[in-house]
């Protein structure tokens, strides 16, 4: 009997202290949906010449268009500032034009590497996107898809190397025609693959811009904050 109560003390011990174990360690869920939204951010934001810079980029050519009949298209190199806070160089193609005159269609892919302060990556680029809004008020709309496809490389969470997408919807984003500047606005953003781990990575993000370069990003039921300009997430 004395031989059996040593044996299930053992037992309970053993358990106590895996069950502790596992309250300290970070848990997955959480660290990757940090991950996901990071990943989501620099995707997204001008500092990384991110999807938002398509949007900007196809709200200011049809703006300066002076012939509406025409396409065109352009290729071109884009490198970040010194001392930016995301360095980056990409490989740019862009090809536009007017299919009517309320209706302006910009499609674009790209590839490069960027680096910024949680995560780095070597991506390929594409999207299509349409500007409306040309005919009457006082705002361009802007609506249409990008995709990021690469492999990431986190420096915050789980540390994982990511291989996988990054897929941006954009709904009724809308600039001012006054400024050119962003006013509102919403966006999907999904991110799948796998990770270095052997795990899946798949998260869908609600981006809603609140004004002032900011945007909540609300990821299964958690909201974070991000810069639209800088990437920063808090």
């Amino acid at each position: 009997m004395k031989k059996l109560k040593t044996l299930l003390f053992l037992f309970m011990a053993i358990l106590m202290a895996t069950g502790c174990k596992k309250d300290n360690e970070t848990p997955i869920l959480d660290a990757t949906t940090e991950e996901a939204a990071s990943i989501m951010a620099t995707s997204f934001c001008t500092g990384n010449s991110g999807t938002l810079t398509q949007a900007e980029d196809a709200v200011s050519i049809s703006d300066d268009m002076m012939v509406k009949s025409a396409l065109y298209d352009s290729s071109f190199t884009i490198t970040s500032a010194t001392g930016a806070l995301i360095t980056y160089e990409y490989q740019v193609h862009y090809a536009y034009g007017f299919q009517n005159p309320n209706f302006f269609q910009m499609t674009y892919d790209a590839s490069g590497q960027y680096n910024s302060p949680n995560v780095s990556a070597g991506v390929t680029a594409d999207g299509s996107l349409s500007v409306t809004g040309f005919l009457t008020g006082d705002y361009y709309s802007v609506n249409g898809q990008s995709g990021r496809e690469g492999t990431f490389t986190m420096k915050i969470g789980n540390q994982n190397s990511i291989n996988g997408t990054v897929t941006t919807t954009f709904t009724n984003f809308k600039f001012s025609k006054a400024t050119w500047l962003l006013e509102s606005g919403t966006a999907t953003i999904a991110v799948n693959g796998s990770t270095s781990a052997g795990k899946s990575f798949g998260f869908t993000g609600t981006l809603v811009y609140l004004g002032n370069y900011n945007a909540s990003l609300t990821i299964s039921g958690k909201t974070f904050y991000i810069n639209v300009t800088t990437g920063v997430v808090s």
